[in-house]
């Protein structure tokens, strides 16, 4: 009986110490997990965690421990239940959701990480370690989508750019730069309401974000309100003194408020910090030219020439000044000019309408009306929106004796037109201009063949050896043209 007594004694003695070893048993293991983790001997440190598991399946630190060694092994399925099994132990534990968080962002798998910061807000709200890891996963998300929206961008597939960075924003919207990028991709589409969205999006995150305000107050151009127009550039302006694209924006904005005064101011500014750029120099001469300050706009014009004597349409804006101040011979000139740049053009870009649009402006200034109206009608048939073709076509209408033609060419175009006073001055114009006399019709005409192929019509007024003067009428007022004769094919006289 004694011995008995003794063996169970002896037994509870064992069970005891068992029961109080089991932990230190456990610590053990676990502590030799993260002495192999911390040498990076991760399967050592695998089945160390293992072992610690085994004594105690409900030990969160293990499961830990295990789901960091699985993933520095590169086994993300198992250290994602790992990191699951330490949550649903511990719903508490930050750093199994940053780790199952980072895993997942850093595996592409972006709503997988975003869920799982969902689940953590919604058991530690306020948390500013999880409010950082949220803002990290939606920085890797955004800028992942990024470069693939772009990639799709470039390879002319916008819509679907605009889908993934929308769809992407959706989750985490609070990026300027994710804001600003879908606002482009809706500018290149030529959908400005939702271009506005965005951009607006992007300047509440980021106030002080120069090229959203930029890129903002080109929307607004684009639909027509110049008054918002000036207000964004001016703010993209505060932000960066020294751009001078913002310059150049503010007074085309200006110059269609007909504050032209304004406008010189930004486009002087504009060539002061880009002096080689034609686009400013092209705007400065044609504010210039708007403000009938002919002389500045031929200086302009004449650098402009210097630069890039092909820029389009210069040489029929020259002409145009040249015009009205009734220096018709160097008109010609430079409508000549014009002819043969969009000649030359049209060679490799046989439909293009600006080029034709131009071409057929030009025709009718050197008195071609008949053939730059059949230029334009084609024009007008391709692009029955296109703007400038129906003012071109009111200025041929108008050179033809045809004036009710010519105001309702110029009321379609002010259709297609926001807020531009200029129409509705030339349409004052003509309703005052008296019907003009078609006696120039009817008179006979020299005409001029030249070897270029170009041909020109009016009255020899003087034959040299080595040249001839030829009177030309454009409208009602008239000039003096110089050709030597090393340029001309034939001359066919008048019958008097």
């Amino acid at each position: 009986m004694k011995r008995i007594i003794e063996f169970l004694l002896l037994l509870v003695v064992l069970v005891i110490f068992l029961f109080f070893s089991r932990g230190k048993l456990e610590a053990f293991f676990y502590n030799q997990g993260n002495d192999y983790f911390e040498h990076s001997l991760y399967k050592e440190a695998i089945g160390s965690y293992g072992n610690a598991l085994k004594i105690n399946p409900q030990s969160w630190l293990a499961h830990l421990g295990l789901a960091e060694a699985y993933r520095e092994n590169r086994d993300y399925d198992k250290a994602a239940d790992e990191y699951n099994k330490a949550l649903s132990i511990n719903h508490f534990c930050v750093k199994a959701y940053q780790s199952l968080a980072e895993m997942y962002s850093q595996k592409g798998s972006h709503p997988e990480a975003l869920s799982v910061i969902s689940r953590a807000r919604n058991q530690i709200p306020n948390n500013p370690e999880i409010i950082q890891a949220s803002q990290e996963c939606c920085y890797v998300f955004v800028v992942s989508t990024l470069n693939k929206s772009t990639e799709l961008f470039l390879a002319n597939k916008n819509a679907e750019a605009i889908s993934l960075l929308k769809d992407t924003l959706k989750s985490c919207p609070d990026f300027a730069v994710g804001q600003y990028t879908l606002g482009y991709y809706y500018v290149y589409a030529k959908d400005y309401d939702n271009a506005e969205v965005s951009l607006k999006k992007a300047l509440l995150i980021d106030p002080q974000f120069h090229y959203a305000h930029k890129l903002l107050s080109e929307v607004y151009f684009k639909k027509g309100d110049f008054e918002k127009e000036l207000s964004s550039a001016k703010n993209a302006l505060t932000l960066n003194n020294n751009d001078a694209s913002i310059c150049n924006d503010l007074a085309l904005a200006l110059m269609h408020l007909e504050r032209y005064a304004e406008a010189i101011t930004y486009l002087k500014k504009a060539v002061s910090l880009d002096p080689d750029n034609a686009d400013y120099i092209y705007s400065l001469g044609s504010v210039y030219r708007d403000n009938k300050m002919f002389n500045q706009a031929i200086s302009e014009y004449n650098k402009l020439r210097v630069l890039k004597n092909d820029y389009p349409n210069l040489h029929n804006d020259l002409a145009d000044i040249y015009d009205n101040l009734n220096n018709h011979a160097q008109a010609v000139l430079e409508y000549q000019k014009e002819t043969q740049y969009c000649q030359q053009e049209l060679k490799n870009n046989p439909d293009n309408s600006v080029l034709l649009n131009n071409y057929a402006y030009a025709l009718n200034g050197l008195g071609e009306s008949e053939k730059a109206k059949k230029i334009i009608d084609g024009v007008i048939n391709a692009h029955p929106r296109y703007r400038q073709a129906y003012l071109t076509l009111s200025k041929i209408n108008e050179k033809m004796q045809n004036a009710d033609l010519a105001l309702m060419a110029l009321e379609k175009a002010k259709q297609l037109s926001v807020g531009e006073a200029f129409i509705d001055n030339e349409i004052s114009r003509l309703n005052k201009q008296p019907s003009p006399k078609a006696e120039t019709q009817l008179e006979q005409k020299d005409t001029i063949y030249l070897k270029n192929g170009r041909q020109l019509q009016g009255e020899i007024k003087k034959e040299y050896p080595d040249k001839v003067v030829l009177e030309v009428w454009l409208g009602s007022s008239r000039g003096e043209v110089v050709f030597y004769r090393d340029s001309i094919e034939r001359i066919d006289k008048a019958q008097d």
